[in-house]
């Protein structure tokens, strides 16, 4: 018969088809793009993770890789990820945040409720954007959410900046107390961390505190012991900053030369800021320098301000000419820093916040608003106590009308207890009567074997088969009684008869063999060792060994019944 040969078409001979050489390239183009693809969304999680740790001490670092990173290979998800943490990165830094509002929209719906530590940044991003619209009751909010989230995921360096940024929050509203205890905790977790620059910040905050308090000479001394550190390791503008808080605090404390002295070193031939120009003003009024005090308030006076600003400049030109004898100039500027006053408050819109802001001032028309303020803080409290008046008795009448309910169904739920009761006895009784069948069943076996052997005997008697007889059946008799359907029936007697005792020390001890359980089982029906060497065929002095291994067993267990186990081993 002649073999026919099975030919192969070699690959190239596919290949050589157009058709199939441009399906070939599309494929294989694919799976490069798919694979390039996953690669870059990995390499683009790796970027994330690093920039993640890198925020607290090194932003420079950030920077650069944001530089690096190739946005059109990123996913949108990874986009608004890396704008999350740059966002989150100038909110640490005291950088500008620049966040448009469909990018806050689309961050709010991709952190938002996640319970992981993007959702705490977001939260504290949330919180630096409401403080940039003024609204500082959603700020708190925004950060007290954040807090409770970090606490729960222990989250120690966000834990830290939401303790900084409510420090901070607390420090505007000019309650020092709030203010030095938040800073206090943010301090102590970032020394854990070793976050030197954040912890200066904080300590400013601290500062801050001790000047809401007037408590400048701790306040000066904070400053100076935090100096060393500033100056060796602070930038340039920082140290400027800080410099120019300790000219301040100079001030303050009676060494107004000092202070002086210090805004020299730091601002001559530089621009400044209308407030710095208000404080060097009110210095040189204290020490009798009033034509340049005068000079420097004109000067801050022609700068931009808000009305914070305004106010400060205004009660120190005031001060100014009142020491210079110019007073007729004295009730317009009067006049202009009591509207200073009136433009503030209104800004602040202190009535409909939280936050504690005390306007020292003794102009009679701050002292009207205060008035009228306190006016309205009695309305409201009035209104509240009515509000709460009324809430109390609907509460009162929902609480009986639930009280009712709640014992109709206590009497249902008890009429159901006894249903149960009543159920429980009704089964109990059954089990009963079915172990005492039982018992009553293996009591009467014991007569009818001891009746089959008598027959046996009586049969045999006197004849030459009597004890090969008797010894047939008592063999027969006990190789029933060892069968596994007999022992099965015995474990069943010994639960229903001594509260699941085989069951339990089955459960206990669930890794013995099967021959364990045997020589426990004729051990809790109190037989012998030698009955108990003839129901399982093994030499007596095994069964020893047995019982004793068996008994080390228990005895270096921690079951809950070892002690009733071991009581049948004695």
């Amino acid at each position: 018969m002649e073999m026919t040969e099975k030919r192969y078409t070699p690959i190239y001979n596919i290949v050589r088809y157009p058709l199939m050489q441009c399906g070939l390239i599309a494929i294989l183009m694919c799976v490069v793009g798919m694979l390039a693809g996953c690669e870059g969304s990995r390499e683009a999680d790796r970027q994330l993770a690093a920039m993640e740790k890198l925020i607290p001490n090194h932003p420079d670092s950030v920077w650069k890789i944001i530089e690096e990173m190739d946005t059109n290979r990123m996913s949108d998800a990874q986009k608004l990820h890396m704008d999350l943490l740059y966002s989150y990165m100038a909110v640490v830094h005291g950088n500008s945040l620049n966040l448009d509002d469909q990018t806050i929209i689309e961050c709010d719906r991709l952190f938002r409720g996640k319970f992981n530590t993007d959702e705490v940044k977001w939260l504290i991003i949330k919180s630096d954007v409401s403080k940039l619209k003024g609204d500082y009751i959603a700020q708190i909010e925004s950060l007290k959410d954040a807090e409770f989230l970090a606490m729960q995921l222990d989250s120690k360096f966000d834990l830290a900046m939401v303790y900084q940024n409510l420090s901070s929050v607390y420090k505007r509203g000019y309650n020092g107390m709030v203010c030095k205890y938040y800073a206090e905790k943010a301090i102590e977790l970032l020394k854990e961390l070793n976050c030197p620059k954040q912890i200066r910040e904080t300590k400013m905050n601290i500062v801050s505190a001790y000047a809401i308090k007037e408590d400048y000479k701790t306040m000066l001394d904070s400053l100076l012991a935090m100096k060393d550190e500033v100056m060796a390791n602070a930038h340039d503008s920082y140290k400027v900053f800080f410099l120019d808080q300790l000219a301040r605090t100079y001030g303050m404390n009676g060494q107004t030369e000092k202070g002086i002295a210090i805004w020299h070193s730091i601002y001559d031939g530089k621009e400044m800021n209308s407030n710095t120009l208000a404080h060097w003003a009110d210095a040189y009024c204290r020490i009798n320098k009033l034509d340049s005090a005068y000079m420097l308030i004109t000067q801050a006076n022609s700068l931009p301000h808000n009305s914070s600003d305004e106010q400060l400049c205004r009660n120190v030109e005031y001060g100014i000419l009142e020491k210079m004898g110019r007073k007729s100039e004295l009730a317009r500027i009067d006049s202009l820093r009591k509207v200073a006053v009136i433009n503030k408050v209104k800004e602040e819109k202190l009535e409909e916040r939280s936050l504690i802001i005390n306007v020292k001032n003794e102009s009679a028309t701050v002292k009207a608003w205060l008035e009228a303020a306190k006016a309205r803080t009695r309305a409201t409290y009035f209104l509240f106590a009515a509000i709460l008046s009324i809430i109390a008795a609907i509460s009162i009448f929902l609480y009986l009308r639930k009280r009712n309910q709640i014992l109709k169904l206590e009497h249902e739920n008890d009429l159901l207890k006894i249903r149960s009761l009543q159920d429980n006895l009704f089964e109990s009784d059954n089990k009963h009567k079915i172990v005492s069948s039982k018992i009553t069943e293996l009591f009467h076996s014991r007569f009818k074997l001891l009746d089959s052997l008598a027959a046996s005997y009586f049969e045999s008697k006197e004849t030459g088969q009597e004890q090969k007889r008797i010894y047939s059946d008592v063999k027969s008799s006990l190789n029933n009684f060892s069968s596994d359907a007999s022992t099965q029936e015995l474990e069943n007697i010994v639960n229903g008869y001594n509260d699941n005792l085989m069951l339990r020390f089955r459960e206990d001890f669930p890794k013995l063999s099967v021959a364990q359980y045997r020589l426990a089982l004729y051990l809790f029906c109190g037989f012998s060792l030698p009955s108990i060497s003839i129901f399982t065929g093994t030499e007596l002095k095994n069964i020893y060994v047995y019982k004793s291994r068996l008994k080390g067993v228990i005895n270096k267990s921690d079951a809950p019944g070892k002690e009733e186990y071991l009581s049948y081993f004695s």
